[in-house]
């Protein structure tokens, strides 16, 4: 196949990595299908507490395969491709995204080299990035007269506001590393040799943690985005009743009181 995946678990933690350098890990249609396909197994893994999202080679991931853009365009002109494969191919692309915000733990995208157009609407799904200092991030879509899909033009403003979204949707701009830190599309910034040992490190972290208190916070956080202040209280109320009746609370106050590290289960 090939759009390839490397997908490895270890301790709590699992990696996605995009496997196809020599396109600089750009997906193809049925590339997007298979990374929702992995998306989904990894999801139904009990025993994980937090996902890492990487790329091999010298990018993250650029997006969709300028190949196959030329190929839908020919494909047109005889009828083998239509809109309706294109409404179909979409749907695939934005389940990656449905997939990473529904997660129920902490996803990390661990950022290096090209992470645009798509690839950039992978990192804004997540709920963490950690970019190297060779990281270059924005939509180029407006260049080659497309639009920016799976989900970015919704996640892309509450992440860095409506005017710097507007900016780089209308001029296709990509930024570096310390201006994507800047204006919050990404949480650090790191020397490229130190990405991944940063991203496990945030992993470990997130997996020291009760993974309810952790999963409750990933869906009070993402509510909060739609829902009015009240709204969010009454929310918030219902959540602290659901951690305080579970046993990980129980540990973590007897650990606290007897100054150890917890052990938490998940339950």
């Amino acid at each position: 196949m090939e759009n390839k995946f490397i997908v490895k678990k270890e301790d709590h933690v699992a990696w996605i990595i995009f496997d196809r350098p020599n396109k600089l890990n750009a997906m193809r249609s049925e590339g997007w299908r298979e990374f929702g396909r992995i998306l989904g197994e990894v999801s139904t893994d009990r025993s994980l507490r937090c996902l890492i999202i990487a790329g091999e080679g010298k990018a993250f991931q650029a997006g969709h395969d300028i190949g196959q853009m030329l190929e839908h365009i020919e494909d047109m002109k005889t009828g083998d491709y239509t809109v309706a494969d294109l409404h179909e191919g979409q749907k695939a692309l934005q389940e990656t995204t449905r997939l990473i915000r529904k997660a129920r733990f902490p996803v990390i995208a661990a950022v290096h080299g090209f992470a645009v157009g798509g690839g950039c609407e992978v990192t804004l799904a997540c709920d963490l990035v950690v970019a190297g200092e060779s990281t270059r991030m924005g939509f180029p879509e407006a260049k080659v007269g497309a639009t920016i899909t799976n989900g970015g033009t919704w996640l892309l403003p509450r992440k860095v506001g409506l005017g710097k979204a507007r900016e780089l949707a209308f001029m296709g701009e990509i930024i570096d590393a310390q201006e994507a830190l800047k204006i919050g599309l990404v949480n650090r910034v790191v020397p490229d040799d130190q990405l991944r040992a940063e991203a496990e490190q945030m992993a470990a972290k997130i997996c020291a943690m009760s993974p309810m208190s952790v999963q409750l916070h990933k869906t009070m956080l993402d509510r909060g985005q739609e829902a009015s202040l009240e709204t969010m209280l009454n929310f918030e109320t219902e959540c602290l009743v659901v951690a305080s009746i579970m046993k990980d609370h129980i540990e973590g106050v007897h650990a606290f009181h007897e100054r150890r590290e917890p052990t938490f289960k998940g339950y």
